[in-house]
């Protein structure tokens, strides 16, 4: 009841004086209500069925794992491997490193716990999403496989408004967080350890961006399939030494985030003893920030991966869905890392450092190779995630077009711009290679940041509801499926569905 009063209020004020922050109100005021318990519920009711129906399918990682590196040939566009590491780029870097900087800043250490709690059952999700993407794929008449959650709820369930809502929710997610706030991120991180100029960056990342993604799937699944692999090591590798830097000091910083799971982050130790109400209302905001950016980090509920899944080169769509799903697991094992280093670290506490910024605080403890390898890292993860999401803002395109490539290049041309103005939102300009203390970012430019991740949250409503319907329309034929095949996909060659 609060959050609708909150929400009414931020519309009104908006119908009002319709500015930045009345809008910036208005979303995270539609956020809090559709991302509090009735989203939290939904998205954990449907991983730990699919996750109780299938015979905890998170048993076969490591099989599938290995099975998305053989080559197999069958018809599609992509090897399973390349569709994958699109997955992975498409993830790691908003989802996985920005986003759990925020879910932490936002809901407290307990945030990072019911990330991996939602992770967990999300791979049964992405595993579901994939599947029925790959089995319902559409072969277009110059020889492209298509697919996703947008060409199963019109061609097969029959729901062509949830399909358009779903396209268009796919396209705005990748004209915010698949350009802008990607390049915002990789200028925040070059500025922080270098002082380049946002406006430099912000034009290098879109020239870069712009020809990896006029190539095509092709070209975007060949630059993810060797840039993932490097930006993974070494950003374990830099994680793994933050850790044992601090090794005497994770177990209380375990204790803490669970803690804090459990009493939120604005009442640690202090919702116990004062009822069950209280302290449920405690665990929302880390529940919420949890599960959402579980949700970004993985992708799974999203229905964005399957758009890449309907691509590959697999002999069946259970083999290609338990593939897919592995990449739940890189995500959410980069997720932990990053939440127990900036836990250690301690700055999620400071209101005045946020995103990229809290990941370099917490990274440059580390002597001469942090900052360095951090922001290769960012730079890279948040590059892979926008040539991904550069893709699939064409297919979903392609879906409103009717199969038409009408509108893919004025779009591409757009996404490029907005990936630009990404890069220096919030900083004045500059001719100089490097920012002067004049130009460094200002508090209105974290507000943008901000502003942006409340939009990303609000075109996520846009993609996971109509998904997450459809995978419930589908829960017979998964189940049947799965249990047919799974045992032959994991263990010897598989069969063809």
């Amino acid at each position: 009841m609060e959050s609708l009063q909150q929400l009414w209020t931020a519309v009104c004020a908006f119908a009002t004086a319709p500015t930045l922050q009345h809008m910036y109100d208005v979303m995270n005021g539609f956020n809090t209500l559709v991302w509090g318990p009735p989203m939290i519920i939904i998205l954990l009711f449907l991983g730990i069925y699919f996750t109780i129906r299938l015979h905890f399918l998170q048993k076969y990682t490591w099989p599938a794992m290995k099975l998305s590196v053989k080559k197999v040939e069958s018809e599609g566009m992509v090897s399973s491997f390349g569709s994958l590491a699109v997955m992975i780029g498409a993830t790691v870097g908003t989802g996985s490193i920005i986003g759990v900087t925020t879910a932490v800043a936002e809901g407290g250490p307990g945030a990072l716990f019911w990330m991996v709690v939602a992770g967990f059952f999300n791979f049964a999700i992405k595993y579901c999403e994939c599947m029925v993407a790959f089995k319902y794929r559409v072969r277009l008449p110059d020889g492209e496989y298509v697919g996703g959650p947008m060409y199963y709820l019109s061609r097969i369930l029959k729901f062509k408004w949830l399909a358009l809502i779903f396209a268009v929710g796919t396209v705005l997610m990748a004209l915010t967080a698949g350009s802008a706030l990607q390049s915002n991120s990789i200028a925040d991180a070059l500025r922080e350890g270098y002082n380049l100029n946002p406006w430099y960056v912000g034009l290098f990342v879109a020239i870069a961006a712009g020809v990896v993604i006029i190539g095509g799937v092709k070209r975007i699944a060949a630059y993810s399939e060797w840039l993932v692999p490097i930006m993974g090591g070494l950003y374990l590798l830099l994680a793994l030494i933050v850790l044992c830097m601090h090794l005497t000091e994770i177990p209380s910083a375990l204790l803490m985030i669970i803690k804090s799971a459990f009493t939120g982050k604005a009442a640690v130790g202090g919702a116990a003893g004062i009822g069950i109400m209280a302290i449920v209302q405690a665990m929302v905001p880390a529940l919420s920030a949890g599960v959402t950016r579980a949700v970004l980090a993985t992708e799974a509920g999203l229905g964005s991966a399957s758009i890449a899944a309907a691509a590959a080169k697999t002999r069946s769509a259970t083999q290609m869905a338990i593939i897919s799903a592995t990449s739940v697991f890189w995500a959410i094992f980069i997720c932990s890392l990053t939440g127990m280093v900036i836990v250690l670290a301690g700055d999620w506490q400071n209101p005045n450092v946020y995103a990229a910024n809290l990941c370099n605080s917490a990274f440059k403890t580390v002597p001469y190779i942090g900052t360095p390898i951090l922001i290769f890292s960012l730079v890279i993860f948040s590059f892979t995630t926008i040539i991904g999401w550069g893709y699939y803002v064409e297919k979903a395109l392609q879906f409103l077009c009717k199969g038409s490539n009408m509108l893919i290049k004025p779009v591409r041309v757009l996404f490029i711009i907005l990936t630009f103005v990404g890069g220096w939102i919030g900083t004045s300009f500059s001719l100089d290679w490097t920012i002067s203390d004049s130009l460094l970012r200002t508090a209105e430019a974290n507000g943008s940041t901000r502003f942006m991740w409340a939009l990303v949250i609000f075109t996520m409503t846009m993609m996971t509801v109509p998904n997450i319907w459809a995978l419930w329309c589908f829960r017979k034929i998964i189940v049947k499926t799965t249990r047919k095949n799974i045992k032959n996909i994991v263990g010897k060659q598989p069969k063809t569905n």
